[in-house]
């Protein structure tokens, strides 16, 4: 800087130019005093004159300038009281207790809040008081524990060390107090006291939010990337230990190029909240989606960001589905085979489509879309459209189902148009769902399926259904009619004997034959087979004689023989009428009195027609009463066995067949021709089958001699229940040995189903136990029976033995039966055997065993003792009775 600088700085004090203009007066009076002496007096007293002015208005000068130099003063003064209350102010608001010592331990100043925070008292603690003094004072206050003495004595001594000291200490009433000592030069110090108890409390809420919290989140440094903390959510969701984490930053974290991964960090915005989908890797290498909202805040005196990091691998899983699922469902929706469309309410405009809809009608679907039904079909087909979008969008139910008729290039169709509104936002219909079921073949096939449920499959008459639906409907008419009418039940006679000798292939092509012939002559009349060769028909309006020529007619249709097949077939019928309402009053009565002349009519030998009487009724009721009798017998074990022999041909004894007999206490004996038709008409035959196979089976295990022992098995047991099984768990039980035990079935059994027949035959076979063919010659006597399956026995039916000697017929078949069962090396029984010339005959044919009244009679066991308990025996002599 050069002089004339220098100077100018010097000038801008007050003080130099002070002592500038005095040294200027002094020099001037001094510069007067001379030129007084050196000049003459006139020009001495002008000098004069001029020095006196001089030193006026120097004097002047001087007073005014001590006047502005006491205006500053005053002014200096003034802002330095006003700065030290602003400092005062200051200092007492301070969130923060303040206090200076000197050297010697005493109080220099304190500001209010360190008053405030211990609730001490301004005249104890003030300028002057000792250190001592004030921690008796909060002792005394409550604000500090422990002993005054020894509490200063230890702050002093930490204060002769003359370095920063800070402490936390925690009062009486829960605070946290932060205390920091500043040592000065001149050996004093300051204290502050931070009360710190928010910001623990704020921390504290921060740490359990933090450790606490389900998701995932870290605190990372903002410069370094490196981790500060990571709470246990962390730990488990990317399966680092706590010491892993803290040794990472992170880059680690993401599964990316760590150069782009650090810039895509760095770049982020103070507070992130896009929730950006990010992808991570765990410990183990696996990655996985996040997404992330983060911050930047203060932790521990340095710059962090927050971080909460959201595992979306469910939703990114769930969202992946939902795409598959519009996928599917876009899929479904195109190749779904209903044909649908939808369109905008607001304009009636197609925005939708499935190829279905678009082939139903023939259209393209790209140039169908956002047009109207006006724009594509025909004026009366688009009004009638309309007509259904309109009911269907006024409705309450925003639904319409309407059938009706179209042309398409398939020609004609019947289908059922469903339409349903979808709502908008605010409740409003927006769009119009069109689904349209193409019903043409499901009409057709409901009519089928509707023929099919009252129509009997086999001859294609009406079935039970159909029937018990028209005679519902013809009574509730002649009830308001006062009319009559009539249920004629008629059953075939002899039909099951078709069956058992021809099969149920001819027996079915009969039954269609005879429907076909009762079509024919019942006129008006409503006819429906109900099951088997049972056929009801149903007249209405008729009087005694029309309905006598009826049934005389229905009867002579079936005169004239059938020509089935290879066979020609005569078949007669048999007729019982119950007329309302002379016969009953409703549906059940009328059917019921119907089957009561029905059976009468077959009671006098079939072929002809009963009309109800009222006795009809009372053997009905008399049937029924046997049957209940019948069945408490097999409960109350009244039955009993007896045992008729079968012999060799030489006349020892093979083995006896057991035959059930029913001695009723009411009724006395009742024959077995009547008892076991009923059972075998219901479910008894099962129970009675079981008792006569349980108690002979026991009866022969306790003979001596091992003879064997017959039973007869029904048709119905094959049908129902475990045959095998049963007999098995009876041998068991009875210690019978299989061989012994001899199951004798009847053709019957073979018909019904010969492979399921063949196959418990089979079973039983595998048992040990013999199988005998019964009646043999008596029904269908198919050869294919005997190689379909290998018997042990073959039994020809009594009635060819009975034309012994006197029907050549019947000599021949014996003689063929006979042969036929030597030449498949299977023993022949003749039963019904009752003379010697019958026997003789047998004998010569080369019979090997036989049975009847001849050899012996069906007795109780005991009139057999002897035989069961001997080898051998002479030939048994016929007894009496």
């Amino acid at each position: 800087m050069g002089s004339a600088g220098k100077l100018m700085s010097l000038l801008r004090h007050t003080a130099v130019r002070d002592a500038l203009a005095i040294a200027g007066g002094g020099f001037v009076i001094y510069a007067a005093a001379t030129l007084l002496e050196r000049y003459n007096a006139h020009t001495t007293t002008t000098l004069a004159g001029l020095v006196v002015a001089l030193g006026f208005a120097f004097a002047l000068y001087l007073l005014r300038r001590l006047q502005k130099a006491q205006s500053e003063r005053q002014q200096a003064a003034r802002y330095n009281t006003d700065q030290a209350g602003r400092l005062s102010m200051v200092f007492n608001n301070i969130p923060q207790g303040i206090l200076m010592f000197d050297a010697a331990k005493r109080l220099v100043v304190c500001n209010d809040y360190y008053l405030q925070m211990y609730n001490l008292s301004a005249d104890v603690v003030k300028p002057g008081a000792t250190l001592l003094e004030i921690f008796r004072h909060r002792v005394e206050r409550g604000h500090l524990k422990g002993n005054a003495e020894e509490y200063c004595a230890d702050t002093l001594v930490r204060f002769a060390k003359h370095e920063v000291v800070r402490r936390v200490v925690e009062t009486d009433d829960g605070r946290e107090i932060a205390i920091t000592d500043y040592p000065i030069a001149d050996g004093g110090w300051v204290a502050t006291h931070e009360d710190r108890t928010e910001l623990r409390r704020r921390d504290e809420s921060f740490r359990l939010l933090f450790e606490s919290n389900p998701m995932a989140m870290w605190l990372s440094d903002r410069e370094t990337l490196k981790f500060v903390a990571v709470n246990d959510a962390a730990l488990e969701t990317y399966g680092y230990t706590r010491e892993q984490f803290l040794s990472m930053n992170l880059i680690d974290t993401r599964a990316q190029d760590p150069v782009e991964a650090e810039a895509a960090i760095r770049a982020l915005p103070d507070v992130q909240n896009d929730q950006k989908i990010l992808l991570h890797r765990r410990a183990d290498g696996t990655t996985f989606p996040v997404a992330i909202c983060s911050r930047i805040m203060n932790y521990e005196g340095r710059k962090v960001r927050l971080a909460a990091i959201h595992d979306v691998s469910a939703q990114k899983l769930a969202e992946n589905e939902r795409h598959r699922m519009q996928k599917f469902l876009d899929t479904v929706f195109e190749n779904v085979p209903m044909p649908i469309a939808v369109k905008t309410v607001s304009d009636g405009r197609f925005m939708l489509l499935n190829k279905a809809c678009g082939e139903l009608h023939g259209y393209n679907r790209d140039e169908t879309i956002g047009k109207t039904v006006f724009d594509i079909f025909s004026h009366e087909l688009a009004s009638r459209i309309a007509a259904q979008d309109l009911e269907c969008l006024t409705n309450e139910n925003h639904t319409s189902v309407r059938d009706h008729a179209i042309s398409t290039d398939k020609g004609d169709r019947l289908i059922t148009t469903k339409k349903v509104a979808i709502l908008g936002d605010d409740g409003a219909p927006e769009y119009i769902l069109t689904l349209i079921d193409d019903v043409t073949e499901k009409r057709r096939t409901e009519q089928r399926i509707a023929h099919m449920a009252h129509s009997d499959p086999l001859t294609d008459l009406p079935n039970r259904a159909a029937f018990s639906e028209r005679l519902s409907v013809t009574l509730k008419q002649a009830e308001a009619e006062h009319g009559n009418f009539a249920i004629l039940c008629m059953d075939l006679d002899g039909f099951k004997s078709i069956n058992d000798i021809y099969g149920h292939a001819v027996g079915d092509a009969l039954l269609c034959q005879i429907a076909d012939r009762l079509r024919n002559v019942a006129e008006d009349c409503f006819i429906a087979r109900l099951g088997g060769d049972e056929f009801t028909i149903i007249a209405t309006n008729r009087t005694k004689e029309n309905l006598e020529h009826l049934a005389a007619r229905l009867r002579a249709a079936l005169m004239q023989d059938f020509d089935v097949g290879e066979h020609r077939l005569p078949q007669t019928s048999s007729v019982g009428v119950a007329i309302y309402p002379a016969d009953g009053a409703d549906a059940k009565t009328l059917l019921n009195n119907a089957d009561a002349a029905l059976y009468r009519a077959k009671a006098e030998g079939g072929g002809s027609v009963a009309f109800y009487k009222t006795e009809m009724t009372t053997r009905l009721r008399e049937r029924a009463a046997l049957q209940a009798d019948l069945k408490s017998a097999i409960q109350n074990n009244e039955l009993r066995l007896h045992y008729q022999p079968q012999l060799k041909i030489t006349g020892e004894m093979k083995g006896f067949e057991a035959l059930a007999r029913w001695h009723c206490p009411k009724r006395g004996m009742v024959p077995p021709s009547e008892f076991i038709p009923l059972a075998e008409e219901s479910s008894l035959i099962l129970l009675l089958g079981e008792w006569v196979l349980r108690e002979a089976c026991r009866e022969a295990a306790s003979w001596e001699r091992p003879l064997n022992i017959a039973i007869n098995v029904s048709p119905v047991q094959f049908r129902h229940g475990d045959l095998p099984r049963l007999v098995h768990s009876i041998l068991l039980e009875t210690g019978l040995a299989p061989n012994r035990l001899e199951l004798e079935i009847t053709e019957g059994v073979l018909i019904d189903d010969f492979s399921r027949a063949v196959s418990i035959l089979r079973r039983l076979k595998s048992l040990g136990v013999r199988i005998a063919l019964d009646d043999f010659g008596k029904g269908y006597s198919s050869l294919s029976y005997l190689r379909a399956f290998p018997f042990d026995k073959i039994k020809i039916d009594r009635s060819f033995i009975t034309d012994l000697g006197i029907n050549q017929q019947s000599i021949a078949i014996v003689h063929a039966v006979i042969g036929l069962g030597r030449s498949l090396n299977i023993p022949i029984l003749a039963e019904g055997v009752e003379t010697k010339a019958q026997h003789d005959i047998l004998l010569k044919e080369g019979c090997d065993e036989v049975q009847g009244y001849l050899t012996g009679r069906p007795l109780a066991i005991a009139d057999y003792a002897e035989a069961v308990g001997r080898k051998l025996i002479a030939p048994v002599r016929a007894k009496a009775g």
